[in-house]
């Protein structure tokens, strides 16, 4: 089984008018199955708070105490940030948000220890002051409650108190981060009704596995069985707390990825989401789907992905979308999907500092909406890989963890998806006549104002794209390619076209997106 996600306990530790009009078919991507086609047959309505990003306790950079949380929340502000994800990932399960300690230092093998033991400390983003700087940003909340070393009552006091206090309201709930992983803390599997003894999350043998883990001790499909059920049985009880406590909750569990999805695969992830979804369906508002295609570390190219693969990748999210959504068609219809975490590799990487993060955070966020998702929530906010103004370190965050935070490329992804993925607009795919090198994305926005996406997956070639009927009036234009970038800045081009310039095709540079939005 791939362990994906583990790094970042380590990470952790390191602490006007419109005026133009376009008509294009929508499609499914040329490499997407049937499964998938349903979903991308018709504009997909956005939710409120399609952007997001992760924000952990952790996070002193934004903590308010620094006074880069400014920087922050302005640059935040600029991409149409709505939504805030709190809860560290792997850290929320050993996070107490009564006194915002963690009992990290106490693991690998004290797994029980109390929140005011010695080998507990304290986390410098406490929920309330989460709660603040969501609402000065304008922004929901998603809060994953701590199910690996937590209680019910717990959970459920935080929701009673969130319920009652409009400054601290939370509008998505998850019980866990990752329960089908064994680098999470996870007490509930020593008791009913697994009584799966002797588990140590996070540790791993010479050959990269948990030889506690259940997965390895009794094979993968028993082993996630076993998990599954412990989780199932469980988590119903914190539900139902938490639904005693408000019963307006809107409440997720984990969506676990199969073997398609390098990042984030799970061996058994069909047993388990049967088995959670079978279980607690009556009480669950949403899956969480944490989507990593990739699982390398540094830069791309060689032999780790290049930035053509990296890119090409996104073809394979409507298929993604359509299996999550058929599974939930068939235990739990009403349930929405949210990607609470997403990235190019579950390792941090180089592409925070290259033009092909930017490129991949902009047709992640645009494939996951227009296939149906209801929000995506970039990991993560700033992951401590560049402590300086530059990007110059392997790291997955928008920015760097400098007295003065600079933007990392991922973030200029968010603020181009933004032109498109705005709250209740209609996003869906478009055609062109390039499918196979070319995604492309048109968004109906309030106002009668139209936006169109289009990304070059082609790396070392320009392709000029036809559409269906013209473009008539003058449009604005967006661009941002891998040629016009240097190591010290990523620069958008902004301008304006007649869209008459238009009327025999497009050229797009290689590693590309273009964005048109009428006037």
């Amino acid at each position: 089984m791939v362990v994906p996600l583990g790094h970042k306990r380590a990470l952790r530790a390191g602490v006007g008018t419109a005026l133009a009009v376009l008509s294009v078919l929508a499609v499914a991507m040329p490499s997407a199955a049937s499964a998938a086609t349903a979903a991308a047959t018709g504009p997909a309505p956005l939710s409120a708070t399609p952007l997001g990003v992760n924000v952990a306790p952790w996070d002193y950079a934004y903590a308010g105490s620094t006074g880069s949380e400014a920087a922050i929340q302005s640059l935040l502000k600029a991409a149409s940030i709505s939504q805030l994800r709190y809860g560290g990932g792997t850290s929320a399960d050993s996070y107490d948000w009564q006194t915002s300690t963690t009992i990290q230092g106490c693991l690998p093998y004290d797994t029980t220890a109390s929140f005011t033991a010695s080998c507990a400390s304290s986390e410098p983003l406490d929920f309330t002051q989460f709660s603040k700087q969501a609402r000065a940003l304008g922004a929901s909340s998603f809060v994953t409650v701590n199910y690996g070393s937590g209680t019910p009552a717990e959970a459920a006091a935080l929701v009673s108190q969130a319920a009652k206090n409009s400054a601290q309201s939370v509008a998505l709930w998850e019980v866990g981060n990752e329960g089908y992983g064994c680098w999470e803390v996870n007490n509930e599997l020593a008791d009913d009704p697994e009584r799966f003894q002797n588990f140590v999350p996070g540790i791993h043998d010479d050959t990269g596995q948990n030889p506690t883990c259940p997965t390895v001790a009794e094979g993968i499909a028993a082993g996630m069985q076993t998990m599954a059920t412990s989780y199932a049985v469980n988590a119903k009880q914190f539900m139902i707390a938490m639904k005693a406590a408000d019963p307006k909750a809107a409440i997720g569990v984990p969506w676990a990825f199969g073997s398609n999805v390098q990042g984030a695969s799970v061996g058994g992830g069909t047993e388990w989401n049967n088995t959670v979804l079978a279980t607690d369906g009556k009480y669950v508002s949403f899956v969480d789907a944490h989507y990593y295609p990739f699982g390398f570390s540094g830069s791309t190219g060689g032999s780790n992905p290049t930035d053509q693969q990296v890119l090409r990748s996104l073809f394979l999210v409507p298929t993604l979308y359509g299996q999550i959504r058929a599974k939930l068609n068939a235990y739990d219809p009403t349930a929405s999907v949210v990607l609470g975490e997403t990235g190019l590799s579950n390792h941090p990487t180089m592409t925070t500092c290259t033009p092909v993060g930017a490129l991949f955070a902009a047709g992640d966020v645009l494939s996951w909406l227009a296939a149906g998702a209801r929000s995506v929530d970039w990991w993560d906010l700033d992951s401590y890989g560049n402590t300086g103004s530059q990007c110059v370190n392997p790291d997955e965050g928008m920015f760097t963890a400098s007295a003065t935070p600079a933007a990392q490329t991922p973030y200029y992804g968010y603020l181009l998806a933004s032109l498109l993925a705005q709250p209740h607009a209609l996003l869906r795919t478009l055609s062109t006549s390039d499918p196979s090198d070319v995604l492309a994305y048109q968004a109906d926005l309030p106002g009668d104002t139209r936006a169109v996406a289009l990304i070059n997956t082609n790396t070392s070639a320009a392709k000029t794209v036809t559409f269906q009927r013209q473009l008539s009036g003058t449009l604005r234009t967006w661009r941002y390619s891998a040629g016009n970038q240097n190591a010290a800045n990523s620069k958008i081009v902004t301008g304006t076209a007649s869209a008459l310039s238009f009327a025999r095709g497009i050229t797009l540079p290689a590693e590309s997106i273009t964005i048109l939005k009428t006037r």
